[in-house]
Order: structure tokens, then sequence, then C-alpha cells
């Protein structure tokens, strides 16, 4: 079993480079905003925005922070740390109860997507590769705009704590960087890629050939090759 995260900056595409991930019977993906939203829920209501300012699917799951007590934290060095730490021990339990689910399950591949996620101290040490996940700042802006209706001076402040170095791309060995362009299939080909470099293909996807050939047209064409065949005999 091996233990890989991913991270990057909002919109960067590690959602769906891991969900692409996930459509594999042997990989587990557990996404941190999961239970980061649980806690603030439970937490941190006080620091929430109104039901109001949290309109799409994504941000009613998660809710945004105040953006005056986002700033304050994401701002300073000191007071992003803490809440940091705070985050990563709230979560603590419930993250390593999922990793132990997967593992019972048999998963070949545990995967976990946050963008904090240099912040685990004792999880990051585990991981046998990390990801950074890059993308061209207008297209992410876009991006994360329509997913979470962020305004461009609450993306701003959300793109700080990577802006002023308080969280930097993973560096060193079994670290990659995997940069999106925007185009959705070439994201999922990198991510398709990497678990063979991680995993190794099975028999079945090594040998299979429905994602490979359009069985319709195949047999399509022999009847045509055949039809051919039978006219050019019977003209002799």
């Amino acid at each position: 079993m091996k233990l890989i995260g991913i991270m990057g900056n909002g919109g960067s595409g590690k959602t769906t480079f891991t969900n692409h991930l996930e459509k594999r019977e042997n990989v587990g993906v557990i996404h941190i905003d999961d239970l980061v939203s649980e806690v603030k829920k439970k937490y941190f209501r006080m620091f929430l925005q109104s039901k109001e300012n949290n309109t799409t699917e994504n941000t009613q799951a998660n809710p945004k922070l105040k953006s005056g007590a986002k700033k304050f934290f994401y701002r300073n060095k000191i007071a992003f740390n803490f809440l940091m730490k705070v985050r990563s021990k709230l979560i603590e339990k419930g993250l390593n109860r999922k990793i132990e689910d997967f593992e019972k399950s048999g998963k070949d591949l545990i995967v976990i997507d946050d963008w904090a996620l240099s912040t685990h101290k004792k999880l990051y040490k585990k991981l046998n590769c990390i990801y950074t996940v890059e993308r061209p700042y207008l297209s992410r802006r876009k991006g994360i705009q329509e997913r979470d209706a962020l305004t461009t001076d609450e993306l701003k402040v959300c793109d700080l704590p990577y802006a002023l170095g308080f969280l930097k791309r993973a560096e060193g060995e079994n670290t990659e960087v995997i940069t999106n362009n925007g185009t959705l299939k070439e994201l999922q080909d990198k991510a398709d890629l990497e678990y063979e470099k991680l995993i190794g293909l099975s028999f079945d996807e090594k040998y299979s050939c429905k994602d490979k050939v359009d069985v319709k047209s195949a047999v399509q064409a022999l009847e045509k090759n055949t039809s051919r065949r039978e006219f050019s005999e019977q003209t002799k």
C-alpha cells in the first residue's frame, strides 16, 4: 500500500486529479476539506459567512470563513501557523480513521488531497510521494470563482499563504510538479501516468481493449470488407 499527497493552490486541479484516480477500485481518496468542513461547522460557526454567501454546492458543504477573519490569519505567518496547527489537530483522528479503513479494505493506493498538506507534520513524513498541482493564474481564477462564487478580492486572500511563502511546493525526492494547462483530458492522462508509475497496471488494464477499440466500427469495417470480397469473387 502506498500513501501519496496532492497539494496546490485552490482551483489548481487537485480534486479533478484525485477524482480521476478514485475511479479505480484499488484507490482510496481522502479530501481534507470534507473533514475540515465538519470541524468548521462544529467549532467555528461564529467565523463562518452567512448562508446567503455560501451559494454553491462546494461552499454549502464547506462554508467560507468571514473575510476579516480569513485576512487576519492568512496575512500573518504566526497566526496562520497557529490556525493550521489547530486545523491539523482537530481532523487528525478522522483522517487516521479513514486511512485505517482504506488499509483494511485492501486499497493499493491512498490519496490525500489538501491545499495545506505540508501543515500535517506527522502525515507529511509518511507520504511515499507528494504532488504539487499548478495551473496558470487566469484559468485557475476562473475555475475557482465558478466553483465557489468567490470575488477577485476573496481569491487573492485565499492565495496569500502561497504568495507570502507560508506554504511552498513540495521539493526533494519523491516529489512531482503536475502542470495543469486547463485541459481536463490532459490532467486525467497525467493522473493515469502517475498511477502506472506508482502501482503499475493490472493484467486486465494492460490487455483490455474495450477503451481502445471502437468495436462497432470494427465490425462494420469487417462486414464491408467481406461484402467487397464476395462481390469480387462473383464477378470473376
